[in-house]
């Protein structure tokens, strides 16, 4: 693999969640170890993204979606269809990931093509949370790079 490869990853991209919780977050543990395990990749093909701003999280998600999910303040239905119970450690995951693509987007665009191990958050509106996924990764990045005039269109 080209030492060049690049994927996002990032300790609190497996999130603990209550027992018996039907999402299947330890997958976002054992991908890298089991990628590594089997030499599909090295340890510096990972990078470790950090928070994204809030001003890239606007590009796509309305403000006062954003300001209440940030706050926690999400009624139970909404909660309830997130699919996660409300933390700030949640809020931090879903500001790494969403950075994540963003920085794999750019990578792909500099080397042809880079991942994120805990991409594709793609259920969530410009509104609200949906299917385990609060922000949408897929759209953010999207409209990252046409923001920065990286690319004149996205094919999703």
């Amino acid at each position: 693999m080209s030492a060049d490869f690049k994927i996002a990853w990032h300790t609190a991209y497996c999130h603990p969640l209550p027992p018996a919780h039907r999402f299947p977050m330890e997958k976002y543990q054992l991908l890298p170890e089991q990628l590594l395990y089997e030499g599909s990749i090295e340890a510096h093909n990972f990078f470790q993204p950090t928070e994204a701003a809030e001003e890239i999280l606007l590009l796509t998600h309305k403000l006062d979606y954003w300001k209440r999910l940030k706050t926690g303040s999400l009624d139970k239905n909404e909660i309830r269809r997130s699919g996660f119970p409300w933390s700030e450690a949640l809020i931090k995951r879903e500001r790494l990931l969403v950075q994540g693509t963003c920085e794999a987007a750019d990578y792909a665009l500099k080397f042809c093509c880079a991942f994120n191990i805990a991409g594709g958050t793609h259920h969530a509106f410009t509104n609200k949370a949906e299917g385990f996924c609060l922000l949408n990764d897929i759209a953010v990045a999207a409209n990252y790079i046409l923001d920065q005039q990286k690319a004149s269109k996205i094919l999703v």
